[in-house]
């Protein structure tokens, strides 16, 4: 068990290096417009019979905009039909400025 003493060491270190330590604005890198387009589909029939989504995404280039997008795709699927899980993958078609 560490004495009353070093912990009131330690709680005066940290109070004053608080004061010291200070965090840089953080930089802001330009953001750019695509439309990313999304395509969500019952796996077991084929991405052919799917449906496509078209959304607006602000990023710093098309790749961010691709994996931003792709991992967000699953908020807005439907996982549930009359109490069961239903089969869903998605995809991204193509990934454009606008």
């Amino acid at each position: 068990m560490r004495s009353l003493g070093t912990f009131a060491a330690v709680a005066a270190l940290t109070t004053t290096c608080m004061g010291i330590v200070r965090a840089e604005e953080p930089a802001k890198t330009p953001l750019k417009t695509f439309n990313v387009t999304i395509r969500v589909f019952d796996p077991t029939k084929g991405i052919e019979g799917g449906q496509d989504y078209v959304l607006p995404v602000d990023s710093p280039d098309a790749e961010h905009a691709f994996a931003s997008t792709t991992a967000n795709a699953a908020s807005f699927t439907r996982k549930m039909e009359g109490g069961k899980p239903l089969p869903v993958a998605f995809t991204c078609i193509k990934v454009e400025p606008r």
